[in-house]
């Protein structure tokens, strides 16, 4: 049965036939993949939705869940009552900058521009959205409609690393993925019971309207810088080097195209012992996930960013440039130390055009306030950051700062 009630009013402006070929696509490329892992992904103490990898091999390694050519599939569905299209594909946008090489990046930034443009709309409580890698191709469905397709052997991995990659949204949503298939019921369930009622999976097919636009255009100046940048040296997950004193754990995003074994090299940048002061950034509650309770199509449509190849990969290469400067200032806490603490910390940031902060908030803190605090404190030593560029459009400039506090074993 394609619509439970298909006898609603509203089904009864479309014909039958063009329903169901909108829902064909999606049915090629479904496989019975296995859950390999689920994970909650929660922003500004809010849950966002959970996510969920497929694999035809259960692993609890990253490298070769990546390196495995067969079909695999990401899976999100929403628990938010509301979760923007800028919200998301900034998520993408950034995890695909920080987890890929430059010549990655460069070579798909077209590609990376055709994925972001096809949710263009909120996403709701229920939404199921796939990406889902099917031989050369990755195929984004919603709620059973299939958007679009990227024809790229490459493009699957680079998204997927965003969530298993060197710095992923979070270390406990990356090892929640990578369970091999052993899975807590209770967050099954709740997975579960997230589906979109019939009327919504009717207000995404018709996004499936052709709408005319614009071709983007692209300049080389960009590209080519991003190209020639050297790798950044983002907070990774990977295995600490064993060292004679705590370090920060960096590693190396210039993982290779194929991913045959995608881990990230490490580097330690020595830390200074520091006390703890008390001390806070009041926070902003930016991008939070409440709905307005609008439900009429038309009024879901979002201001939408006008990304070129051109204009992406100049974010990219900006936000790369303000992690770097960022990691300057991170100091590991000599109470945190002492502690035997570590973890995981992402904040984001706001920054006006001439590097100035505006607000800072944690996203994703850690378990102990002492390494959040040091994160936010790490952002006032390091304002003001650079200046935005003017390929950069807008106002302000928002971004988010990925740290990982690792002691040496």
């Amino acid at each position: 049965m394609l619509f439970a009630p298909l006898r609603n009013p509203t089904f009864s402006r479309l014909p039958l036939l063009w329903i169901i070929c909108l829902m064909l696509p999606s049915a090629a490329v479904l496989s019975d993949t296995l859950i390999n892992g689920l994970a909650s992904h929660k922003a500004l103490n809010k849950e966002l939705f959970i996510g969920a990898l497929y694999s035809d091999r259960l692993s609890g390694n990253g490298a070769d869940i990546l390196a495995d050519s067969g079909e695999k599939r990401m899976e999100l569905r929403v628990v938010a009552r509301r979760l923007s299209a800028r919200q998301l594909n900034r998520l993408w946008i950034e995890g695909m900058a920080i987890n890929n090489p430059p010549a990655l990046l460069t070579r798909e930034a077209q590609n990376m521009v055709a994925f972001t443009a096809l949710i263009k709309r909120s996403l709701k409580a229920g939404d199921r959205l796939q990406i889902q890698a099917s031989g050369n191709s990755t195929h984004v469905i919603l709620n059973d409609i299939e958007l679009g397709s990227i024809d790229s052997p490459d493009f699957f991995n680079m998204v997927l690393r965003t969530w298993i990659g060197p710095v992923p949204l979070s270390s406990d949503f990356r090892d929640s993925l990578l369970t091999a298939g052993e899975v807590d019921n209770q967050i099954l369930g709740r997975y579960e019971s997230l589906s979109p009622s019939d009327e919504r999976r009717l207000a995404i097919a018709a996004w499936k309207t052709p709408k005319p636009g614009p071709t983007p255009q692209s300049t080389a100046s960009p590209v080519e810088a991003l190209a020639a940048a050297p790798s950044i040296a983002p907070p990774s997950i990977a295995a600490p080097v064993t060292v004679p004193q705590p370090t920060l754990a960096q590693a190396d995003a210039g993982l290779e195209a194929s991913a045959e074994t995608a881990q990230a090299a490490e580097s330690e940048t020595a830390v200074a012992d520091a006390d703890d002061p008390q001390s806070s950034i009041e926070q902003s509650q930016t991008e939070t996930v409440e709905a307005s309770g609008v439900e009429d199509a038309a009024e879901e449509v979002e201001e939408p960013e006008q990304l070129t190849a051109e204009s992406l990969l100049s974010r990219q290469l900006y936000h790369s440039q303000l992690l770097k400067w960022t990691y300057k200032y991170i100091r590991y806490p000599k109470r945190a130390i002492n502690r035997n603490q570590e973890g995981s910390v992402r904040i984001s940031v706001v920054i006006d055009r001439d590097g100035k902060v505006k607000q800072v908030s944690e996203l994703e803190p850690s378990r102990h306030s002492t390494l959040n605090q040091e994160a936010v404190r790490a952002v006032g030593r390091a304002d003001p950051f650079p200046p935005v560029p003017e390929e950069i459009n807008g106002d302000e400039f928002s971004f988010s700062l990925p740290i990982v506090f690792r002691l040496p074993k």
